[in-house]
């Protein structure tokens, strides 16, 4: 039998691997059986979670089972959104991670369980690719089987099983890197260096992006602090070597690499548009660094909850080369803490969101290992050091309890566990280093089990009141439009959308699991052509990753133009339903959606011979622009001066409606010029209309333009909130149009002008003769100007319109995934205009010749065509897919060579 003496010498082994495997599974089980087994909760957080990590799990399983059983790969789909490039949409979330691909082991219906189990086994392989590191760092069993439940149970793992589950896969490769970059150093093969490489390349390139600059960190650090002196050759020779091995990691990854980076330098979410003080984080931000070092919370992506064992051995240990680089790597990585400029640099110079704060635990890790290791050596003034470490926790945490707005009061329990280590390692009723590590090793144990379970109960973080039950996640999804997307009417041929009314924000990318053509899609990467469209009519739903959402502001003639021919709406959102959609079905009380049907949509594609280059068609209002849509083609500017198109009609039925403004009695408003300053809540501002009666028949709009939103008294110190919404109400109608807060890095961009639609007016009707604005936070309002717009609607021209569009449109013999053939009979037209979102990813042949595709109606895509018959068929291909699959055939041929040379100069 061999004793605790003899295991505490032994370095890491098999054994270490098993019983870290056996601790890891109590752990989980304490942290989450109650949670699974008796709250019936998931890890399907009900915002991201549910809108897009599972849906997109699931539906990629689903694509990869047709790819297996012979059905193909789509490398396009039209129910992302109007329409996207698969790669480009899904590599950002599972295509290049190894552990959905485990997904297929599991039967359809097991799905859910795979989603969950998988997370798990994520959160194992974090501390297993420790663990491969620390055997190099040559580690003992003990320290290293501490280590990584430290780095595994860390807060940042833990926090991200039910928020990104997929950020979690960063922590696992750079243990990883860091190992190949040992073996760069000691002289040995690169082929580890440059298979983690690959794999944090292929898994996700945002978080590439931080690794390359954290293993750059590592590499020039751990050099002049520990391997200078021994390293035989150049600095030259060993950057060179790295670079390479690097290089052809890259290489190997190009096939999902490089379509993905393209889709992202290409979407609608792009760096920049920081509205903050790039040199200094609001003052409770820093108090929050403090705050949870040993408590779990975030802060600006800045995550902490670790063992008071790693700070203990911070101060404990002498300050020998390699535990010296510990200290210094810290205190280099809490510098880029400390300055947002470095955050926003982290993160792809866009909000400084500190996403790269898993790295902490991977050297808080270390220096817990290594005192391990070290725990005979330790002297009296390591035990003075530590001793007021945790007297200036055990404050704070006296002060939490008398104070709670400031610190956690939580803070109590792990500190309890820093107290009983600290016992632990000093006291001399435990002079058996063995049985030391066996207790630390428990109280560790504790210590990181009580921080999940403090992050996801109610007593704590309440995680658990943020995800859905467990088993609801796709009865979810079937009901999200109640069944009617299948019951709608689609004639021969006809290829429509469904869209949904300006109150459904819920619906976002709901409608690929129901594998139906909408407008809604809600991803990371998305199109970046529908977001300029989007903004070039200025639809007030409008987010950044979230271009078309909310129905299009129940815009008429924009769903009419985007062939949407039902809208599905919930019973009591009626009113939103817009002008020409009718409704069709007749709910009882237990049916909660209606369906509306038009004859008014557009055809998919149809041609055309009138049109208008790109700048003449910004210099119009947006509703000006909606109009010139229905009948033109708006061509960039260089295309538009090659072809002879007829000019554009720019007369447009669109009225401003005269107003009288008058601010709410009810609410104190200074208003100074174009300056409106409340110190109320609700700031409500009257447009009394002239002659209401004059709005029949039209629909109504209310422009909101150079508008600006701050505090009354700013303070850069403070974090001072700067969201509010805008609520515009006429009638039965009542909008809200969202202004996210500049801390919002996700979703925020400002909003300068903001266009909302107030319904159609009815002919015959008593019409109300005013608009109220309530703006719902205290503050100061700059708005350059409000109009009213009516836009007349001829419902006898809207039909000619459609039926013109619809005699002319593309006879469709083919509509799939990558493929869209038809035929146009006759025409005189010069071009096709379609609903096809751009990219140029699709190649196009006109009567068998080659013809390039053009962006058209700033969004879409539109060919030209020749006089008389057109048979055309386009197709296809994910751009750069091609190019990045040579590159990875050459890095993996480059690898193997070099595997090869290197085999036969040993020999």
């Amino acid at each position: 039998m061999i004793s605790a003496g003899q295991i505490d010498r032994r370095r890491i082994s098999k054994q270490t691997l098993g019983l870290y495997s056996l601790l890891f599974v109590l752990m989980m089980s304490a942290i989450f059986g109650y949670y699974f087994f008796a709250a019936n909760a998931s890890f399907i957080w009900t915002t991201d979670g549910y809108t897009q990590h599972y849906l997109i799990f699931y539906d990629y399983l689903e694509k990869m089972r047709g790819f297996f059983t012979g059905s193909g790969f789509p490398l396009w789909d039209w129910s992302i959104g109007m329409g996207s490039d698969v790669i480009q949409s899904y590599g950002y979330y599972v295509i290049g991670d190894p552990f959905v691909y485990l997904g297929l082991l599991f039967p359809e219906s097991m799905t859910e369980i795979a989603f969950h189990l998988l997370i798990i086994l994520r959160v194992w392989a974090v501390g297993g690719s420790f663990l491969l590191f620390a055997k190099k760092m040559n580690f003992s069993h003990y320290a290293g089987l501490i280590s990584a439940i430290l780095y595994a149970f860390a807060n940042y793992g833990i926090f991200n099983m039910s928020r990104h589950p997929f950020f979690i896969l960063a922590m696992i490769w750079f243990p990883l890197l860091c190992l190949g970059m040992e073996k760069i150093f000691l002289n040995e093969r690169s082929t580890v260096f440059t298979v983690a490489v690959a794999l944090s390349a292929f898994s996700n390139f945002y978080f590439f992006y931080k690794l390359t600059i954290l293993i750059f960190l590592y590499a020039i650090t751990r050099y002049f602090m520990v391997y200078k002196k021994e390293q035989e050759g150049s600095l030259l020779n060993l950057f060179l070597k790295t670079t390479l091995a690097y290089l052809i990691g890259l290489m190997i990854s190009a096939m999902l690499f490089v379509p993905v980076v393209y889709g992202f330098l290409n979407a609608s979410r792009t760096p920049g548009g920081i509205e903050m003080n790039m040199w200094i984080y609001p003052l409770e931000y820093y108090l929050a660094l403090f705050d949870h070092t040993v408590v779990p919370g975030s802060y600006f992506w800045t995550i902490g909850g670790f063992s008071l064992l790693s700070f203990i051995a911070l101060v404990s240990l002498k300050p020998l080369p390699k535990f010296k680089f510990i200290k210094v790597m810290l205190s280099l990585l809490f510098i880029l803490l400390l300055f947002p400029f470095f955050g926003s640099l982290m993160n792809g110079l866009s909000g400084p969101y500190n996403r790269f704060s898993f790295v902490f635990a991977f050297y808080l890790a270390l220096a817990g290992g290594y005192l391990v290791d070290q725990v005979k050596n330790l002297k009296p003034a390591a035990k003075k050091k530590s001793f007021f470490l945790l007297s200036i926790y055990t404050a704070a945490a006296v002060i939490a309890i008398l104070f709670p707005d400031y610190l956690t009061v939580y803070m109590i329990v792990p500190i309890f566990f820093g107290w009983a280590m600290w016992f632990v390692l000093f006291s001399t009723y435990f002079s058996h280093s063995g049985k030391k590590n066996q207790i630390i090793l428990g109280l560790v144990i504790l210590n990181l089990v009580a921080n999940g379970v403090g992050y996801y109960y109610s007593f704590g973080g309440n995680m658990i009141s943020k995800v859905l039950d467990y088993g609801t996640v796709e009865q979810k999804y079937q009901e999200a439009l109640g069944g009617l997307e299948k019951t709608r009417t689609i004639e021969n041929q006809d290829i429509s959308r469904v869209g949904v009314t300006s109150q459904d924000n819920r619906i976002r990318n709901q409608f690929i699991y129901l594998d139906t053509m909408g407008l809604n899609s809600y991803l990371s990467v998305s199109n970046g052509n529908l977001s300029e469209f989007a903004r070039a009519i200025e639809t007030s739903p409008y987010q950044t990753i979230q271009p078309l959402r909310g129905g299009v502001d129940d815009r008429s003639g924009v769903n009419n133009f985007l062939g949407v021919k039902s809208i599905i709406a919930k019973r009591q959102d009626k009113a939103f339903i817009p002008f020409g959609y009718d409704i069709t079905n007749k709910p009882d009380n237990n049916q909660k959606f209606i369906l509306a049907e038009t004859e008014n949509d557009f055809p998919f594609a149809y041609t055309i011979n009138r049109g208008m280059s790109r700048s003449s068609f910004m210099e119009l209002n947006a509703l000006e622009r909606e109009t010139v849509l229905s009948n033109n083609i708006i061509l960039e500017d260089e295309q538009y001066e090659e072809h002879n198109l007829v000019p554009a009609d720019r007369q447009t039925e669109i009225e401003e409606v005269p107003f009288k403004q008058v601010i709410s009695d009810k609410t104190p408003v200074i208003q100074a010029d174009q300056m409106y300053t409340t110190e109320s809540d609700e700031m409500t501002v009257k447009l009394m209309i002239d002659r209401p009666e004059e709005l029949m028949g039209s629909e109504l709009y209310v422009r909101l333009e150079g508008l600006n939103y701050s505090p009354i008294k700013e303070n850069p110190l403070l974090r001072q909130p700067t969201n509010y919404t805008l609520n515009a109400a006429y009638g039965d109608i009542n909008k809200n149009v969202y202004q996210a807060d500049r801390y919002s890095f996700s979703s925020y961009f400002h909003r300068d002008s903001m266009l909302i639609n107030l319904g159609y007016v009815e002919e015959n009707s008593n019409v109300d003769n005013q608009v109220t604005l309530n703006f719902n936070r205290a503050g100061r309002y700059e708005i350059h100007s409000i109009k009213l717009y009516a836009k007349a609607i001829d419902e006898a021209q809207i039909s000619e319109a459609s039926v013109i569009r619809n005699e002319k449109a593309l006879k469709m013999t083919t509509f799939d995934d990558q493929k869209i053939e038809g035929t146009i009979e006759d025409t005189t037209d010069k071009w096709l205009v379609t609903t096809v979102p751009y990219s140029k990813g699709w190649k196009a042949e006109i009567n068998g010749k080659t013809v390039e595709p053009v962006k058209a109606n700033i969004g879409f895509t539109g060919l030209p065509l020749f006089e008389g018959e057109n048979h055309i068929s386009m197709t296809y291909q994910t751009p750069y897919l091609k190019t990045g699959f040579i590159i990875s055939v050459l890095g993996i041929i480059i690898l193997g060579l070099s595997h090869f040379v290197l085999q036969k100069d040993k020999q």
